[in-house]
C-alpha cells in the first residue's frame, strides 16, 4: 500500500507528470524535483505538488519511496547518492505503474511509432463507452484536460510501453497492442537483432494474455518471418492479426493459421484514398478520421481491434474515432499567418517525418508548398540515422534546418545539423541559427497564402511557430 509522499525526479517530462497525476488521484502526497519550471510543473502545482529545484533543498525524511525514469541518468549521481545514503526504495517509473493499476486489467501500447495516438484511441474508445479507465498517455491530449495520466473507477488500464530502454519487457499486460518495429533506440539495443527480439518478447505468444499485431508493418513482419516455425501459443494466448489480402497467401502466416487457428482471429484491410477498410464476420466495414494519413488509420484498426475483443462492436468503434480528439503535437493545427497555415508535430525519427510530410503534401497539393522547419532530436540518433533522416525530409518543398536539441545528451564531435549539408537539396535547405526572431527573418520572406509552416521534432520547435503567430505584423 502506497501512503507516500513519493518523490518523482525529473517530473517535468511527459511520462513522469503522468504518473504524479495518477498519484494525486489515489491520494498519494507528492514531492517533485525537475531543474526546469514548465506548464506541466505549473499545473502539478496547483494540485498540491511541492517542486524543488535543487535535489538538496528536499527533505528526504519520511519519503516512503522515489520513482525515477531513464532520463535521470549518470549525470544526475548526486542525486541516486543522496537518496542511497537514505536508504529510500528507489522505483523505476514502470514499475510505479504496475503498482498503481496492479488490480486492474492492462492494454499496453507498444510501437516504434503511433504509441500515443493509439493509446489516445482506445482510451476515447472506452472513456465513451462509459467504461471509465485508467489512462496514461505520454502525451498532451484534452481527452485528460493537461494531464497524461488518470485514476479511473473501471475494469481497464490502459498506457503505452516505452521500448527505449527495454523495460516495457516488464508491462506483464493482459492486452498488448504493437503498431510497428522501426530502427530506434539502437544506442540502447545495438543491433537491429536485439531490437526485434524484444518486441518479439513483448508480443508474448508463450503467455497468457492476447496480442493485437498490425503484421502489415515490415518491421512485424520481418520478425514473424524469423521466427515462425518456433512460435508456440501458450494454451490462453490469443493473437489478433491485422493483414492484408496478399499477407495471407504468405507461408509464415499459412503457417501460424493451420496451426494455432482455434487461438487466432485474421482482420483483413485495405485502404484506398483516405478510408480504411476491413473485415469482420463476414460483415465489411469502412474508417475515416479527422486527421489525415496513413498511419492514423491503421492505428485506428488496432484500437477498434482491441475494443472488439472487449465486446465493443466495430460499428460502435467507428462512430466514436470518427471524431477522433488528436493528440498535441501531432499534426496540430497552431493558427494562421497571412494565409499560412503553421502546424506542429512531434515527429523526429524517419519514418514519423516522412509519413507526416506525404500526409500534409498530399492534403495540401492544390493550395501551395510545404515549408518544414526541423530540429534534429538528440546526438545520438542524428548520428545513427542521419542518412534516413535526410532522405526522409526531401519530400519538403522547403526545408529549415535548426541546430540539435540535446535532450541533455554531451555533444559527439563531428555531429551537428551541418551534417546534413552534402545529403540534402541544398536550392531549397536552409540552415538556422536556432534564434528564433533572427530564424523567421529568413522563414517569412519565402512564405505565401496558401502554404503550410511546418514545425517538426520533438523538441522545442514549436516555440518557432507560435512566436510567428504572436508577433503577427
Amino acid at each position: 500500500m502506497i501512503k507516500g509522499p513519493v518523490l518523482f525526479l525529473g517530473i517535468g517530462g511527459s511520462g513522469m507528470s503522468s504518473l504524479a497525476h495518477m498519484a494525486l488521484d489515489l491520494e498519494i502526497p507528492v514531492i517533485g524535483y525537475d531543474q526546469k519550471n514548465s506548464d506541466i510543473t505549473d499545473y502539478l502545482k496547483e494540485r498540491g505538488v511541492v517542486l524543488y529545484h535543487s535535489i538538496e533543498e528536499i527533505p528526504l525524511n519520511g519519503i516512503q519511496m522515489v520513482v525515477y525514469s531513464s532520463a535521470i541518468n549518470d549525470k544526475h549521481k548526486e542525486v541516486f547518492n543522496r537518496i542511497k545514503e537514505q536508504n529510500i526504495p528507489l522505483k523505476h517509473r514502470s514499475e510505479f505503474m504496475h503498482l498503481l493499476v496492479s488490480k486492474q486489467k492492462s492494454i499496453s501500447v507498444a510501437g516504434s511509432h503511433g504509441k500515443t495516438s493509439t493509446t489516445t484511441m482506445v482510451s476515447q474508445i472506452l472513456t465513451e463507452m462509459g467504461l471509465n479507465p485508467t489512462i496514461m498517455i505520454g502525451g498532451d491530449t484534452s481527452l485528460l484536460q493537461k494531464r497524461g495520466g488518470k485514476i479511473g473507477s473501471g475494469v481497464y488500464a490502459v498506457y503505452e510501453s516505452d521500448e527505449s530502454d527495454g523495460t516495457f519487457l516488464k508491462h506483464k499486460a493482459n492486452f498488448r497492442l504493437l503498431t510497428n518495429i522501426d530502427n530506434d533506440h539502437l544506442d540502447y539495443y545495438h543491433t537491429r537483432e536485439n531490437l526485434e527480439q524484444a518486441f518479439l518478447t513483448y508480443m508474448g505468444f508463450d503467455v497468457p494474455g492476447e496480442a493485437v499485431l498490425f503484421a502489415n508493418d515490415p518491421g512485424i513482419t520481418s520478425v514473424l518471418k524469423s521466427n515462425y516455425k518456433t512460435i508456440v501459443f501458450d494454451k490462453e494466448f490469443h493473437l489478433n492479426i491485422l493483414v492484408s489480402k496478399e499477407q495471407t497467401y504468405e507461408e509464415w502466416f499459412q503457417y501460424l493459421d493451420s496451426n494455432y487457428q482455434n487461438q487466432m482471429t485474421v482482420i483483413e484491410y485495405e485502404i484506398i484514398s483516405d478510408c480504411l477498410y476491413f473485415v469482420f464476420e463476414n460483415v465489411k466495414y469502412s474508417l475515416t478520421l479527422p486527421y489525415p494519413g496513413i498511419h492514423y488509420l491503421t492505428n485506428g484498426l488496432i484500437a477498434m481491434t482491441c475494443a472488439l475483443r472487449l465486446g465493443i462492436t466495430p460499428t460502435k468503434s467507428i462512430e466514436i474515432l470518427s471524431r477522433y480528439i488528436g493528440v498535441k503535437r501531432r499534426q496540430e493545427i497552431l493558427g494562421t499567418w497571412k494565409g499560412v497555415t503553421v502546424i506542429d508535430d512531434y515527429g523526429h525519427h524517419p519514418t514519423e517525418i516522412r509519413m507526416v510530410i506525404q500526409s500534409l503534401k498530399e492534403k495540401n497539393k492544390a493550395n501551395g508548398k510545404l515549408h518544414v522547419v526541423f530540429q534534429p532530436h538528440r546526438y545520438t540518433r542524428t548520428k545513427l540515422l542521419l542518412n534516413e533522416l535526410a532522405d526522409s525530409l526531401l519530400g519538403a518543398d522547403y526545408l529549415y534546418l535548426l541546430p540539435i536539441y540535446s535532450a541533455g545528451e554531451t555533444p559527439i564531435d563531428g555531429i551537428s545539423s551541418m551534417s546534413f549539408l552534402p545529403l540534402v537539396d541544398k536550392t531549397n535547405t536552409v540552415f538556422l541559427s536556432g534564434l528564433v526572431k533572427e530564424d523567421l527573418n529568413e522563414i517569412q520572406s519565402k512564405l505565401l497564402k496558401g502554404d503550410i509552416l511546418l514545425c517538426l521534432g520533438a523538441g522545442n520547435v514549436r516555440d518557432w511557430g507560435t512566436y510567428l503567430l504572436n508577433h503577427q505584423n
